[in-house]
């Protein structure tokens, strides 16, 4: 089994003009966090969004799912109407649910999607009770079961979650599993640079990422320039897995490098691509395939995602 660890949230998507960026004073394409205050009055401004169930780890374990996958979701949600909302999504995408409930009514955790005509999404997060996850809401038999256990950087801001991130894997170590990470934005890298490079080097056998996520957390100008020192600096990796948006995707496993051409994609909404992505390359690695069967995968997992509005495309899909 796969167990994704991440924010559990429920997403609020719209499509505007460009004009609106500057309007609500959004950062484009960036994943900024809110507090309650600040997302009530964005989702004011909300004409007709559409909601969904999301959160990176949880999108990613939907996908796992859909593919066919073994895969659990550990998160934090509250007892009200988006709570019941997020909770029946993932029963409904049959996965196996271990969200846990909190008792301090900090509401559901939200996230205001803008998506322009270009297919950017520029989100707006209040986590809300997800934040909050511990080290005791974590699901350990779960855990020790799992072959690979999957976590998203979102999730690495209080110290709590924090402490349940280092919990997970040193439990899944333990227990023979493998342990992977997304980087999930460069907001998180510039936050947690020195202990997201610490946990990499101590417990992380996969790593996924941007090339913007992974330049910012060498601190290097160029892709070519962080992948020599990615390399140098963790040996111990198994596998970066760097996508590369309409260029596909590098991935290094000790000193060889692989490359592959993205999948052909109709941008409508980037709300979920790497989310997707990570899903299919994990369903690979989860079913034995190779690394070029996982990045295929992977890749048409992305543009799949990106090809409609939100995160729960309805036309078929086809590996």
């Amino acid at each position: 089994m796969i167990i994704c660890i991440g924010n559990a949230l429920v997403d609020s998507l719209e499509q505007i003009e460009e004009f609106v960026i500057d309007e609500l004073n959004l950062n484009k394409a960036r994943m900024t966090l809110v507090d309650k205050e600040r997302s009530n009055f964005l989702l004011q401004n909300m004409k007709n969004p559409v909601y969904e169930a999301g959160g990176s780890a949880a999108n990613t374990a939907y996908w796992i799912s859909q593919l066919g996958g073994k895969v659990g979701f550990i998160g934090k949600i509250s007892k009200d109407n988006l709570g019941k909302q997020f909770k029946s999504s993932l029963k409904d995408s049959g996965l196996n649910d271990y969200t846990v409930f909190e008792s301090e009514d900090n509401q559901t955790g939200l996230c205001a999607i803008f998506i322009t005509p270009d297919g950017e999404r520029t989100m707006n997060t209040y986590l809300g009770a997800g934040e909050y996850l511990s080290v005791e809401d974590l699901n350990i038999d779960a855990i020790k079961k799992a072959k690979i256990l999957y976590m998203e950087g979102y999730l690495w801001d209080k110290p709590s979650s924090k402490s349940a991130f280092l919990n997970a894997a040193k439990i899944n170590k333990e227990s023979g599993g493998l342990n992977s990470i997304s980087l999930s934005d460069v907001f998180c890298v510039e936050m947690h640079r020195d202990s997201f490079t610490s946990f990499i080097a101590d417990d992380i056998d996969y790593v996924f990422c941007n090339e913007d996520e992974l330049n910012s957390l060498s601190e290097k100008n160029t892709t070519k320039e962080s992948i020599e020192f990615f390399s140098a600096k963790f040996p111990n990796v198994r596998q970066l897995i760097c996508t590369l948006g309409p260029d596909g995707v590098l991935i290094l496993e000790g000193r060889e490098k692989y490359s592959f051409d993205a999948s052909e994609a109709v941008v409508v909404d980037k709300t979920g691509a790497g989310d997707f992505f990570a899903g299919g390359y994990l369903y690979g690695l989860q079913t034995g395939l190779s690394i070029e069967s996982s990045a295929e995968i992977a890749n048409k997992s992305a543009a799949y995602a990106i090809s409609e509005i939100g995160v729960r495309p309805k036309k078929p899909f086809t590996i």
